[in-house]
């Protein structure tokens, strides 16, 4: 947690498996390129078949014969509330790759968090897969990930567990979040429109959400991994706390590694949430 007091963190260096919390940063990554000119939130785009990614793309039921028309301000919106990652690995290919989102990153000073992969490609090496366009059909990519001997999938898994790519310390994390609340990432239009979309995040309510004190506000973003030989690799949840006096705390849990169920782990993380936000 990074507040205006400075940071207390437990494990606050250690890097975690990011997952779906860096929808974040591609979103935020967005808006920089919206001030800085190179893209507009209005902007019409059309999505289609080819740009279907993998496991949660609520947009891709909408696409049609002739695909899907939209703005890149609902991609990002898609990205941030609904986890989107067929908006997301788009909007990655329209910055320029992952790389553009680290030069952002890079830019703002940002260290301790790192995004080397879109979602194609981090999601289908966990299962010991690479990316290939055939998996636009999901049901085709589902029969590879069925089709996989238990070795390849255990020593995958083993190596997601110990990549460092798509990793954030929670320090690094809270501290990039406090700076957002605090108008020193972006302007001030963007930073109002990031905080309003993160507080419409339908993923997960039983974390930071479900902790969070009466008369705060929880803006955020999740992030979760598949499980494996009962360990789930990453459980996350990120956000901005908000008092009802205005002042806003950088949050960043990763329970990575867990072998707990899913109401366990989410009681973890909405702990952290009642901790901050009954403190003060």
């Amino acid at each position: 947690m990074v507040d205006e007091a400075g940071a207390s963190c437990v494990n606050g260096d250690r890097p975690s498996s990011m997952q779906s919390v860096m929808k974040l940063l591609v979103g935020l990554a967005v808006l920089d390129a919206v001030e800085r000119g190179e893209l507009g939130l209005e902007d019409r785009v059309t999505l289609t078949r080819a740009d279907v990614s993998v496991f949660v793309q609520p947009i891709e039921s909408r696409l049609g014969p002739s695909g899907y028309s939209t703005t890149i301000g609902e991609l990002v919106r898609g990205a941030v509330i609904q986890s989107d990652s067929m908006a997301t690995d788009w909007l990655i290919a329209r910055l320029g790759g992952p790389g553009a989102v680290q030069a952002f990153l890079e830019r703002k000073g940002v260290t301790g968090i790192r995004l080397d992969r879109d979602e194609r490609h981090l999601q289908t090496e966990i299962f010991g897969l690479t990316w290939r366009d055939e998996y636009t059909n999901p049901d085709r990519f589902q029969q590879d990930i069925d089709a996989q001997p238990v070795a390849v999938r255990d020593a995958a898994f083993r190596a997601y567990q110990q990549d460092v790519r798509d990793t954030a310390t929670p320090r690094a994390m809270a501290t990039l979040l406090y700076r957002l609340a605090s108008g020193d990432l972006l302007g001030t239009s963007s930073t109002r429109w990031m905080l309003a979309t993160m507080k419409e995040t339908q993923t997960f309510p039983d974390r930071l959400r479900a902790g969070t004190a009466p008369g705060w506000d929880a803006a955020h973003k999740t992030g979760t991994s598949n499980t494996w030989n009962g360990v789930t690799g990453a459980t996350n949840d990120v956000g901005v706390l908000t008092s009802p006096l205005g002042e806003p705390s950088g949050v960043a849990v990763f329970l990575a590694n867990s072998p707990a169920e899913a109401p366990a782990r989410a009681a973890a993380i909405a702990k952290v949430a009642r901790i901050v936000t009954r403190a003060r």
